[in-house]
């Protein structure tokens, strides 16, 4: 049981530190499948929200274990729900983000 705490609590940490990486250093390089040629959106914005979304998912990971040993065994299911759903979304508003920031 302890070693579920120890290995939620170290891949949520390494998850906040990515998000941090992202969204605070402009570290974009740590986004699976961003290429600096071909993205033409907002940078800035696309490091906001990834990196948010890296860390929500850390600290989401941090709390499961507590979730499932204290509450129940729907914290797992609501916690697959909650990162399907906002990849989901994620995906969805990067690709509207990656639009030329200036047209001409």
């Amino acid at each position: 049981m302890l070693a579920g705490f120890i290995t939620c609590f170290f891949a949520g940490l390494l998850c906040i530190l990515l998000g941090f990486l992202i969204w605070k250093k402009k570290q974009l390089s740590l986004i699976a499948g961003y290429n600096e040629e071909t993205y033409k959106g907002d940078k800035e914005k696309l490091a906001k929200v990834v990196g948010l979304f890296t860390i929500i998912v850390g600290l989401l990971t941090i709390l499961l274990p507590f979730g499932l040993e204290f509450v129940s065994e729907l914290f797992g299911l609501l916690f697959g729900a909650i990162i399907t759903i906002g990849s989901i979304v994620l995906i969805i508003y990067v690709n509207k983000l990656n639009k030329p920031t200036n047209p001409k």
